[in-house]
């Protein structure tokens, strides 16, 4: 939970930017609290607020400092990786798209910007001791019969026999799709190799109820997730 906050802390550091510097010098931007949310401009004074919200639960979170290799890089995952996700939200919504906002059909698979940018450091990082959450799955083309390695986002559950993966672009999603299709991948995940089988691609229902408390929110709004079971092995 410490590198959880860690990193929490750092992104929502990070969010307070854009918003502070946009309302302190007078324009107006987007916020959770525009009509649509996220798309839409509220004034410069919602925004400091906004800002002012962010600063302080974020150095909440990290009020007892970064103890630890593992806190320092989950902070810097963190930061970084808000840093690309809102650099891609406000860029397409300044340029009149919708951001986040449009890539909530399921059918429509992450955005080939996005991918491009979030992959060196998802690679870079994903599976090595010390850093949570992030993982790399190995699997094999269902058709081409190729072998990837692709950086995956590991929920925490209640019970540790079950590994659960979201899958905010839906179930359709092409590596899940391999990973059944096969039956079994590999992961690598805090710098350990793990054989996962009985791979199953659930609703945001089931997926919560797995989840530990702390994550069910966030999974509730996926399309869907895989969960897959640890082999004894």
């Amino acid at each position: 939970m410490t590198t959880v906050r860690s990193a929490l802390g750092a992104a929502l550091l990070v969010n307070a930017v854009p918003h502070g510097v946009s309302g302190v010098q007078g324009r107006p931007f987007p916020s959770p609290f525009a009509d649509p949310p996220g798309v839409g401009m509220s004034s410069p004074r919602v925004n400091v607020a906004w800002s002012a919200a962010n600063a302080i639960a974020g150095a909440l979170l990290l009020r007892r400092g970064i103890r630890s290799r593992s806190e320092a890089v989950a902070a810097a995952a963190g930061a970084v990786a808000m840093a690309v996700v809102i650099s891609y939200h406000f860029g397409d919504v300044m340029s009149g798209g919708r951001g986040l906002s449009g890539l909530s059909a399921p059918r429509s698979g992450p955005p080939r910007a996005l991918v491009k940018a979030t992959e060196p450091i998802a690679m870079a990082l994903a599976g090595r001791p010390g850093v949570p959450l992030w993982a790399l799955i190995h699997h094999r083309g269902r058709k081409s019969g190729a072998d990837y390695a692709t950086p995956v986002a590991v929920v925490p559950t209640v019970d540790p026999a079950v590994v659960l993966i979201g899958l905010p672009w839906g179930p359709k999603t092409n590596w899940a799709r391999n990973v059944v299709a096969a039956g079994t991948a590999d992961l690598t995940s805090k710098g350990a190799e793990l054989r996962v089988v009985e791979p199953r691609i659930v609703e945001p229902g089931e997926a919560a109820a797995v989840a530990k408390p702390f994550f069910r929110f966030v999974v509730k709004r996926m399309p869907a997730a895989i969960v897959l079971r640890r082999t004894t092995g």
